[in-house]
């Protein structure tokens, strides 16, 4: 019942659908619940749980943009951060969780709930009035 009332109003009220996303986790039991909530929201979503796989993604796709959750490691962020910087350099990169930044450039943060998460993926893909690191 929640996850359809979760669904429904996730559709309402993100307009941006359809955009690429990849989620970069810790783990592999992280990489399934979010794919499936981030793509009944709407979102074509790549996941990597490595830096290799996150410059082998940004080498076979373009994303939108780059979500990196709070249980990577802060080297593993900044890492990722440049890899994504160098494959991808206008990609925004959003952190899940964290109320500062752990990594530079056009990066955004989050609380970690569901809906905090798409509200925050979608003010950015819409191009709100947002400065980085404020949401």
């Amino acid at each position: 019942m929640q996850d359809s009332l979760f669904r429904k109003s996730a559709l309402r009220m993100h307009t941006i659908s359809a955009a690429s996303l990849l989620l970069v986790v810790a783990s592999d039991a992280a990489r399934q619940p979010s794919l499936g909530w981030l793509d009944r929201a709407g979102y074509h979503v790549s996941a990597a749980i490595s830096l290799k796989e996150v410059e082998q993604a940004c080498r076979a796709e373009s994303f939108d943009i780059v979500l990196v959750a709070d249980a990577v490691e802060p080297r593993m962020k900044k890492a990722i951060g440049l890899a994504v910087r160098h494959f991808l350099p206008e990609a925004p990169i959003l952190q899940i969780g964290r109320t500062r930044p752990d990594m530079d450039g056009n990066c955004f943060v989050t609380g970690d709930s569901r809906e905090d998460v798409l509200r925050s993926v979608s003010q950015i893909l819409r191009r709100d009035e947002i400065r980085p690191a404020a949401i």
